[in-house]
């Protein structure tokens, strides 16, 4: 890991892990990243925050962070390959339908110049899985009423659909989670309540607490 000694102003400076722009020279740091070419595993320079690096880091070596990513990415890889190309489990995708699939965990085309794992941008696998099942019905119509030039084309009209819903699916999800949230504070502070109120009742009516006991558990209390 390298600190350069000043940046381009006459070029903008991006983070890897964020994708944010680099303002200030003191929260640039550079840090080789391993990427897979054609030519085996080289190690690329990329430009990072100080925090983003060191959140990088950190998930970088949390082996369940990147099984979830792995276990997810396999679900969204499998889908694809059976429900939109009916293809059998020995068959695999080819490399234009991975990359555009990789593509959207970056919000991107093609992954270009990216690992795709724990970056936070773009869409996660669980968002794009969910996304292909609610088009699903929509992309199954569309291959079976079109012609296409080529494989090629067939893959960007499906990945279209994808695209087109894709954000709005994150938006619900993240309603969602923010919902569940809300619900899981509110449930605290009534559980909270419970105890207030039955502390009270010890303090008041000993025989009555038996039957609150009962009713949630005397571990609660």
């Amino acid at each position: 890991m390298a600190k350069p000694k000043k940046i381009d102003v006459d070029k903008v400076q991006k983070c890897y892990y964020c994708n944010r722009t680099i303002d200030k020279l003191d929260d640039l740091v550079i840090k080789k990243i391993p990427m897979a070419t054609k030519a085996g595993v080289r190690q690329y320079n990329r430009k990072f925050h100080v925090d983003c690096m060191l959140d990088y880091n950190k998930k970088s070596k949390d082996e369940t962070i990147l099984k979830s990513e792995n276990d997810d990415w396999n679900l969204v890889y499998q889908y694809f390959r059976k429900e939109f190309l009916g293809l059998s489990d020995s068959t695999p995708l080819q490399q234009h339908e991975i990359k555009r699939l990789l593509g959207l965990r970056l919000g991107q085309y093609y992954p270009s110049g990216n690992n795709t794992r724990i970056l936070p941008r773009g869409y996660e696998f669980k968002t794009i899985l969910v996304t292909m099942k609610v088009v699903k019905h929509k992309i199954q119509g569309y291959l079976a009423s079109t012609n296409f030039a080529n494989h090629k084309h067939r893959i960007d009209g499906i990945m279209r659909f994808i695209s087109g819903e894709i954000n709005d699916v994150q938006k619900r999800l993240d309603m969602q989670a923010s919902c569940n949230e809300k619900l899981g504070k509110d449930v605290v502070k009534e559980k909270f309540d419970y105890k207030s109120r039955i502390k009270k009742s010890k303090r008041e009516e000993s025989g009555a607490i038996e039957g609150i006991e009962a009713l949630f558990g005397s571990d609660d209390l």
